[in-house]
């Protein structure tokens, strides 16, 4: 049952990381386009759905892979801080999901540079997470 997990939880991560990634890097390219950008930086938003569903894959997996570790995590400072961290980017991603949602209603312009704002900082979480999971389980 753990590699199922284990696989679950790499599948989530991968959705969660893919995701800023790609929000990231369309909003670069979406500065690129000119007049045509915002349009697509909004439709590009709703790959955040994704994101939240690689949140839910990891918080589940997750949650069963800490079994043997949440007696121990007082003693852990970088697991602590790598599930602290999972926390804050699942707050970027929801930051993320209602920008896109007052994108849509109207507020475009602002509504897509808070997007940009947390989908790059979402990376940075994202990383930091993945370097404190091989420090934490190498």
């Amino acid at each position: 049952m753990r590699e199922v997990m284990l696989i679950t939880h790499f599948l989530g991560l991968a959705l969660v990381l893919g995701t800023a990634f790609a929000l990231y890097f369309s909003a670069g390219k979406a500065k690129k386009l000119g007049s045509e950008g915002a349009s697509f930086h909004l439709n590009s938003l709703s790959l955040v759905k994704w994101g939240n569903v690689g949140l839910v894959l990891s918080f589940l997996s997750g949650g069963y892979l800490m079994t043997p570790y949440w007696k121990a995590l007082g003693t852990m400072p970088l697991l602590a801080t790598k599930l602290l961290l999972f926390l804050v980017i699942g707050a970027f991603f929801g930051i993320v999901s209602a920008s896109a949602k007052k994108a849509a209603k109207g507020d475009v312009a602002a509504a897509l540079q808070k997007a940009t704002l947390f989908s790059t900082l979402a990376v940075l979480t994202g990383i930091t997470m993945v370097i404190l999971a091989v420090l934490v389980f190498n």
